[in-house]
């Protein structure tokens, strides 16, 4: 027993905080794994065992389980995650298309950054379900809505960021290479751009959430197909089970698009994350 508590974390000098902190990406995620088995089971004793919540309103994962299997084994889910699928990707698309470009351009152009920043800044703290409505009355029912939602949902976390980067980057190392006879284009590669990746990456990750958002929003009013509308019919016919299982898969995937970016960041930027350590 004594040599346990020896060799354990020392929770004196910072608390569970810095314990963490001072954990392997492996341990970090053992240490995650096993929040989430320890939820799953007090959520299941909860719910499904002791019965202190009406299972018909928030399902035990064992029903949340079995209404993903049938969705499965129906080809719903299969055939509405592909139609929500194709619209975010497409809409993540356009929004770095657009966002990239025009976040360098803002940061250094100090006309263009005083003409579209105050509109960025306007339209991004606007709530994305009240693009909904023009969504519908400019592209009609279908896919469109979605992917306008997706792109400008997206776009400005994209934009800003990177035109923040663009700012931040060390003046004297700007004039150093004007003085030595860089052009725009090499200060652009050698000088902006290593400064902007960290403000990239954090914006894109950004993105991925409010994207998923505003995909999950089009397709809750004004979508036949998509999780979003799968998630509605069933909260509709009080099937919670199949209702949880279709969010939980979007979490999944907001997740798991998350860490693609992060995987990115690391490979394309590795002194990144030494920087954050």
């Amino acid at each position: 027993m004594s040599t346990f508590l020896a060799s354990g974390p020392n929770l004196g000098r910072g608390g569970i905080g810095a314990w963490l902190a001072g954990l392997s990406a492996r341990g970090k995620a053992l240490v995650l794994a096993a929040e989430v088995v320890v939820m799953l089971v007090l959520w299941q004793l909860v719910v499904g065992v002791l019965g202190w919540i009406n299972p018909v309103f928030f399902p035990p994962p064992s029903a949340i389980w079995q209404g993903f299997l049938e969705l499965w084994s129906s080809g719903v889910l299969a055939t509405n995650a592909l139609v929500s699928l194709q619209a975010w990707l497409t809409g993540f698309a356009i929004a770095v298309a657009i966002g990239i470009p025009l976040g360098l351009l803002m940061g250094t152009s100090l006309p263009v950054d005083r003409v579209v920043g105050p509109i960025a800044w306007t339209i991004y703290a606007t709530p994305t379900i009240a693009y909904q409505p023009l969504a519908k009355a400019w592209f009609g029912f279908g896919i469109g809505p979605v992917i306008f939602l997706v792109a400008i949902s997206a776009v400005f976390p994209i934009l800003l960021n990177v035109a923040a980067g663009m700012r931040t980057t060390n003046p004297s190392i700007i004039r150093a290479g004007t003085v030595f006879g860089a052009s725009r284009f090499q200060l652009y590669r050698s000088v902006y751009l290593p400064s902007t990746v960290p403000f990239l990456f954090a914006g894109l990750r950004q993105a991925v959430v409010l994207a998923t958002i505003g995909m999950v929003v089009a397709e809750l009013t004004g979508s036949a197909q998509g999780m979003g509308a799968v998630i509605i019919r069933a909260a509709n016919t009080y099937q919670t089970d199949q209702a949880f299982a279709a969010i939980a898969l979007v979490v999944v995937w907001s997740v798991g698009m998350t860490q693609v970016v992060t995987l990115v960041e690391r490979w394309v930027a590795p002194w990144t994350r030494k920087a954050r350590r």
